[in-house]
């Protein structure tokens, strides 16, 4: 995770520590609360995600498309920012981008009784915000980047009920929130002036990057979700400044709520992105598993993540999990504590690499090396599964030229750019420039990672940080979307370069 120098953040967002570090999420605690513990089934506590939308489905069909939905029916298992409200209620929404507080965005709002009348989301189309009326009312949400009123995008009428009774329209861009009327009422929230300012500055700056390359927007293969109880521990230890953040300050820049940071995504203009989630003790992989299927059904622009750790039954449940459409692996060597070479894994990554299913692995020793953190046990896995299509986090962390070895011996080795480069991580594991011209001969294997949203700077800052490499622009297409867009075989993928 790396320090940006992005103007256009409020001035609430964090400043560069003094002592850099880099690291995937460690977990909350070595000991997790009740609720971390998997639960008899593989459904979430009662009080997270309804325990039949978390569980593998018998029969779970991946999505068609890496594309957000067009329907508000979609919208609702995508996660976009949107309130709704029945007669009588009223609530504002905040954009994405706002310092946390600044906004009450994806707000559920009651029907006088205390019930929930709609849930964050639910009001808006995939991409757009969402403006939630009962009859009587009007409004126009402005969308990230438009002036206030511009457009109607994703504005949901109720029919009196609380029910969504139209949608209208479906363009927008995600990273708003929606404004919410009652019934006789005649006059706008302040937060759609918010909706047009706050976070769209930080959107525009994204979108430009991409845009200036021709592309058709980016893939970060490195973003966390995870069960939001999980998250809130993972941001309590480097709260914390925890033994393997090294004991570096590390404020979280993004600590939204699930729906806010999916939407924020999808307001950068990232195509696809996927859910890093990882265990660190037996009996959690299953149930996090279990989230993820849910997580997938309710975001199709989330590439389905599953998760691994060594112990009985493993090769059962990745076998569980990819024939449910399990898309991308995540393993965390650091924070599990484990040999990646350890015989209870072997059929799994076994499994894997027949499936031709890419893993992404933090086996770098940054921030804090662990008993089996560096190139070592993973050459030893790859000895024996040499097309496992293995994704090094972070380049590996402090060990650069030891994984550029790895990626150089093995056509399935690649490599994501996770906080490499941005001055955070820099100023205590610098990339070693004699390394550079191997990294760019190896631009077709290297893939956008950004560690979102547990970063310390600003999204913008790793993509800048690539494009002071003046590696040119050929390769900055390809590390930021082609790459990725050809290995997740996404709509509208371009052909490699002859």
């Amino acid at each position: 995770m790396i320090v940006s120098g992005m103007s256009a953040h409020p001035p609430t967002r964090p400043t560069l520590p003094t002592r850099p570090a880099e690291t995937d999420e460690p977990p909350a605690t070595d000991e997790p609360a009740e609720t971390d513990e998997p639960p008899a089934t593989d459904g979430l506590p009662a009080t997270d995600e309804p325990a039949e939308a978390d569980g593998l489905p018998a029969t779970y069909e991946p999505p068609a498309t890496d594309e957000p939905p067009a329907t508000a029916e979609a919208a609702a298992t995508a996660g976009d920012a949107g309130t709704a409200a029945s007669p009588g209620t009223h609530r504002t929404g905040g954009t994405s981008g706002t310092p946390k507080g600044d906004r009450t965005a994806g707000a559920a709002v009651t029907d006088g009784t205390g019930r929930t009348a709609a849930i964050a989301g639910t009001a808006a189309t995939a991409g757009a915000a969402g403006i939630a009326a009962s009859p009587g009312t009007h409004r126009t949400g402005g969308t990230s980047g438009t002036p206030k009123g511009d457009r109607t995008a994703g504005a949901a009428v109720t029919d009196g009920t609380g029910r969504t009774a139209a949608i209208a329209g479906t363009a927008g861009t995600a990273g708003t929130a929606a404004t919410v009327a009652t019934a006789g009422t005649a006059e706008a929230t302040e937060t759609t002036d918010t909706a047009a300012t706050a976070g769209s500055d930080e959107a525009a700056e994204v979108r430009r990057f991409w845009q200036d390359l021709g592309l058709p927007g980016l893939v970060d293969v490195h973003t966390h979700f995870m069960p939001e109880r999980v998250l809130h521990k993972v941001w309590a230890y480097f709260d914390g400044l925890g033994p393997l953040t090294g004991g570096i300050e590390w404020p979280i820049t993004y600590r939204e709520e699930e729906a806010e940071r999916a939407a924020l995504l999808r307001a950068f203009g990232v195509r696809a992105f996927t859910a890093m989630l990882y265990p660190h003790k037996p009996g959690m992989a299953r149930w996090l598993n279990g989230w993820a299927a849910g997580f997938a059904r309710r975001t199709p622009d989330c590439l389905h993540t599953s998760t691994l750790f060594p112990e009985p039954g493993a090769a059962a449940y990745v076998r569980e999990a990819l024939e449910h459409g399990t898309r991308v692996f995540k393993a965390h060597v650091q924070v599990g504590g484990y040999d990646p070479a350890d015989e209870a894994l072997d059929a799994c990554w076994g499994l894997l690499a027949e499936a031709g299913t890419p893993v992404v692995v933090h086996c770098g020793s940054g921030p804090a090396p662990g008993r089996h953190t560096g190139p070592g046990p993973m050459a030893r896995v790859l000895a024996r599964h040499p097309r496992l299509r293995l994704i090094v986090a972070h380049l590996g962390m402090p060990e650069y030229e030891d994984f550029l070895d790895l990626a150089e011996r093995y056509a399935e080795v690649r490599l994501d750019t996770t906080m490499a480069f941005t001055g955070f991580s820099e100023r205590m594991a610098p990339f070693p420039r004699r390394a550079l011209p191997r990294l760019a001969a190896l631009g077709d294997r290297v893939l956008l990672g950004t560690d979102f949203p547990n970063i310390p700077y600003p999204y913008a800052h790793q993509l800048d940080a690539l494009a002071e490499l003046a590696l040119g622009d050929d390769w900055l297409r390809a590390v930021c979307h082609d790459n990725a867009a050809r290995l997740f075989r996404l709509p509208h993928t371009p052909e490699p370069p002859p």
